[in-house]
């Protein structure tokens, strides 16, 4: 007998299952990058993973529970993978500036590398009904700016503000805010108005980022 969680998912018990779990979820997130949530069908998705449209309902109650559980396995898996690189002995320049320098690089390369897939991450967070994905899937994505801002308080004898947890976070969320919307909008103010390249923009959120940490508090 197959355990069920809430939200309709079977848990598989042998590894014959979990390799088709696995299949399942790799040709979800790869749909979600190439044709973004409306494009990501059951029948598209059961294609690229080499299995029939019924397995997938064997397994998931609609394609909403598919998508939550292809979406929260991604976050872990990249959760998991920043555990790594949100170290100091990561950076070749362990100064404030370089690994400030280094972050951006690294947010930045995320979002260009699957904006498909964060694009639809967006969307389906803001749009699904399942608090409790929401709160798992909102919940990993804070843990990844706490792990930075963590990271950085190595240097707060050099971040001027009074309180330099909150200053940092705050210089995490606009950094990621400002890289969020060059990647993944097609039309805004920052195409209009900014039109730089994709170095130029990591130099200058760069220097966003250290000014502000510098800032003396009034």
């Amino acid at each position: 007998m197959h355990n069920r969680t809430p939200d309709g998912v079977i848990a598989p018990q042998q590894q014959r299952s979990r390799d088709t779990l696995a299949r399942l979820l790799k040709a979800t997130t790869e749909a979600l990058e190439t044709h973004g949530l409306d494009g990501a069908t059951i029948p598209r998705i059961a294609a690229a993973a080499g299995v029939a449209p019924a397995s997938i309902y064997r397994r998931f109650r609609d394609r909403n529970a598919l998508v939550r559980a292809a979406l929260v396995d991604a976050l872990e898996t990249g959760a998991t993978a920043r555990q790594t690189m949100l170290r100091l002995e990561a950076f070749p320049d362990r100064t404030l500036e370089g690994v400030v320098r280094g972050l951006v690089a690294i947010t930045a390369r995320q979002y260009r590398a699957q904006p498909g897939l964060m694009r639809a991450l967006t969307r389906f967070i803001e749009t699904d009904t399942d608090d409790e994905f929401r709160s798992r899937a909102l919940a990993l994505v804070a843990g990844n700016f706490q792990g930075i801002t963590d990271l950085l308080l190595a240097f707060r004898d050099e971040i001027a503000a009074p309180d330099p947890r909150r200053a940092i976070m705050f210089a995490l969320l606009t950094m990621a805010t400002v890289i969020e919307v060059r990647a993944l909008e097609t039309v805004s103010m920052w195409h209009e108005l900014m039109p730089v390249s994709d170095q130029e923009l990591e130099a200058e959120v760069t220097r966003t980022v250290l000014a502000y940490l510098r800032l003396p508090a009034r």
